[in-house]
């Protein structure tokens, strides 16, 4: 039977091609008078078409190539990409006024996805080498400036100092929760494992989840507002310490005896602990004093503490469940030999079952941190900053280039978190569990 002439192609790639395709025939680029007026968009062609011919070629030459030779031509067709942005952005400035912004549109944002995909299908075919040429190309781009006469570029020369702040105060809020939901959730899931009335674990971190993140917020203000009133940073500690006593004391008499201490003063601990994790991580240090109101340790109504509090809640459910099922995953054969051995029960969950959980306990984790990077953009509607501050100002003024500001790097951090994270689980896990 005679070999049809497409049969050897590579579906991914040729998805690529047809996204990269798509794109030349949308508007890329959007003239604007103002930031916040509508535009008029203008097609790749029509912006510069010796680059869109250029990238229209290496499209078509794509789906050919294979392996290292497919990341090549995709890393020129990033060239060609940007090389295009920045040739429309000054024909389109060049005739316009004063304050006139050029926006990114459609196939610009198309083309993304499209150069993703391309560079997945060479990763596929040649492993990492393959790819080498994307970090290259992006890096080529950024030190030419090809983006600098874009309308987010321009808003971050206006906002420059501010976004440092902002994106430092977004780092700590989402580290701050990131390691309480970590240092929390990795022992719930540890007795959500064992059972002995501790079931109820996941399903009360998964209702937490089902509360709308502002409503949660809401719940947070009048206690923490009331607390930061009425007790110093002597006070609570006192409590925590005083809670944890009775907490220990109380196990023989029940579950639900335990939990009608530790619940409330774990709600305390871990305002106060988020609250001093923000202040170590955050921009403006805490000036500590044990007689102080908790108002100067930084529990307040609005701000950081229901902040990181909220973050934390939420981030408890991936942790737990992968914790959970991490353990449960973990052969009893292999438990009965570590006690043939003489192992404790403690030595056992530390040498055999923690181990042996490790991948799973790190996909939750993993899960955690995006999810919480992404949520972290609504603590600024409570006064705690971030980089939701550009997304709300940007909303509030209808300047899409500011809502950009925030949003691509929230994006940005979100794929990096994931990439690293997982690279971290693979260095954690034991050779024979990979």
């Amino acid at each position: 039977m005679p070999r049809r002439p497409f049969s050897g192609l590579n579906p991914v790639a040729s998805l690529a091609v047809g996204l990269g395709l798509l794109t030349l025939f949308l508007p890329w680029l959007l003239l604007k008078p103002t930031r916040i007026s509508p535009g008029v968009g203008y097609a790749a062609f029509e912006l510069d078409p010796l680059w869109a011919g250029g990238l229209l070629a290496l499209w078509l030459i794509l789906p050919w190539s294979k392996g290292a030779r497919r990341g090549l031509i995709a890393g020129l067709g990033v060239l060609a990409w940007g090389g295009l942005i920045a040739a429309g952005a000054d024909r389109l400035l060049g005739s316009a006024g004063e304050f006139a912004r050029v926006s990114p549109a459609g196939g610009l944002w198309l083309g993304i996805p499209a150069f993703y995909l391309a560079f997945f299908a060479a990763y596929r075919e040649g492993g990492w080498r393959a790819t080498w040429t994307a970090p290259v190309a992006g890096a080529v781009l950024l030190w030419v400036g090809a983006f600098d006469r874009l309308g987010p570029a321009v808003e971050l020369g206006a906002w420059r100092s501010q976004f440092g702040t902002e994106l430092w105060r977004h780092l700590a809020l989402f580290g701050s929760a990131l390691i309480q939901a970590v240092l929390i959730g990795v022992p719930l899931g540890i007795l959500a494992s064992r059972g002995r009335g501790f079931n109820w674990v996941v399903g009360v971190t998964g209702f937490l989840q089902t509360i709308p993140s502002l409503a949660l917020f809401g719940l947070l203000l009048a206690p923490l507002a009331w607390l930061s009133r009425v007790l110093s940073l002597e006070a609570a500690l006192g409590i925590l310490g005083v809670g944890a006593l009775l907490a220990r004391l109380l196990r023989r008499v029940g579950t639900w005896a335990v939990l009608v201490v530790a619940l409330p003063v774990g709600l305390l601990g871990m305002v106060l602990m988020g609250a001093l994790l923000f202040g170590l991580l955050g921009p403006d240090p805490l000036r500590l004093a044990w007689n102080a109101p908790l108002s100067q340790a930084g529990v307040r109504g609005i701000g950081a503490a229901p902040a990181v509090l909220a973050l934390t809640l939420y981030a408890l459910l991936p942790i737990v469940a992968g914790t959970r099922a991490g353990l449960q995953a973990v052969s009893e054969d292999l438990r009965q030999a570590g006690r043939g051995m003489g192992m404790s029960p403690k030595e056992l969950l530390l040498r055999v079952e923690l181990p042996l959980a490790l991948p799973l306990v790190m996909e939750g984790v993993r899960g955690a941190a995006v999810l919480t990077i992404g949520i972290t953009t609504i603590a600024a509607l409570i006064g705690a900053g971030g980089l939701g501050f550009f997304i709300l100002r940007g909303v509030e003024g209808g300047a899409p280039d500011l809502v950009l500001l925030g949003a691509v790097p929230v994006i940005l951090l979100a794929l990096l978190t994931d990439l690293l994270l997982r690279q971290v689980g693979r260095w954690l896990t034991p050779k024979g569990v990979r």
